[in-house]
């Protein structure tokens, strides 16, 4: 008889193990998306019941959902999402941001804009110096990706990733926002998405420069570094123009 019973329980077991399996889905969490947005990768992958909202779990949560490939079961418990994007964020950005404990926060919102300002890591760090020399000299910011945040935000549609907020107009720079860098000097009060190791990495490793302002070529996407306003204006008329 216990042989007969253990053969039932291992076959149950069996049984349980590749429902769940089944059950199990492989979700990619690109760099630089927003809660909103991973919300909605996660209500398409059936990881989130249609119904619900990974958002209204806590909207702290940007800048710490770590991209990284994460393996859930279809329907999970909010709070378990939550708690394995928190674990990964504390395994691999944490170790990482603590290199500079006193500026934790601050380098975190930086490579929350740097994630979604430039593409490439060598420029991404003279970026960052150059967000950090405007901070020191208590310069507005200027960056187009807080706009951008404002309006994704702003959107009815959980899915803002499908829209592109470019061009920007003069208009957006007026938001009424904290998260607005043209309208007020110093950091937006958060991050602006949930950067990758890359973007931290350039803001730790800052480079000092010469230059004060920076843009990105539409049609090749490389960034044009300048000294001067005026040199600045004049790479936006060249560049920027239609």
């Amino acid at each position: 008889m216990g042989a007969i019973v253990l053969a039932v329980i291992f076959f149950i077991s069996l049984f349980y193990f590749k429902k769940n399996k089944a059950d199990e889905v492989v979700v990619i969490i690109p760099e630089g998306k927003t809660v909103k947005e991973i919300n909605s990768i996660l209500k398409q992958a059936g990881v989130l019941n249609i119904k619900e909202d990974f958002l209204s779990l806590d909207k702290s949560l940007e800048g710490f959902l770590f991209p990284d490939t994460y393996k859930f079961y279809k329907n999970s418990n909010l709070t378990i999402i939550k708690e394995k994007f928190l674990e990964n964020f504390h395994k691999k950005a944490e170790p990482l941001l603590m290199r500079n404990p006193k500026n934790f926060k601050r380098n975190l919102i930086l490579a929350s804009i740097i994630e979604k300002e430039v593409p490439d890591p060598e420029d991404r760090k003279i970026v960052a110096g150059i967000l950090l020399k405007r901070l020191l000299i208590n310069m507005p910011l200027q960056v187009d990706s807080t706009l951008c945040y404002i309006k994704s935000q702003e959107e009815a549609s959980i899915d803002s990733s499908k829209k592109s907020c470019y061009p920007i107009f003069n208009k957006d720079k007026e938001y009424e926002s904290s998260y607005n860098t043209y309208r007020y000097k110093g950091l937006p009060p958060a991050p602006i998405s949930n950067p990758g190791e890359n973007a931290v990495i350039a803001v730790l490793d800052a480079k000092e420069s010469p230059f004060l302002f920076y843009l990105s070529n539409p049609t090749s996407g490389k960034t044009i570094f300048s000294k001067t306003l005026e040199e600045h204006n004049a790479n936006k008329a060249k560049y920027l123009s239609d």
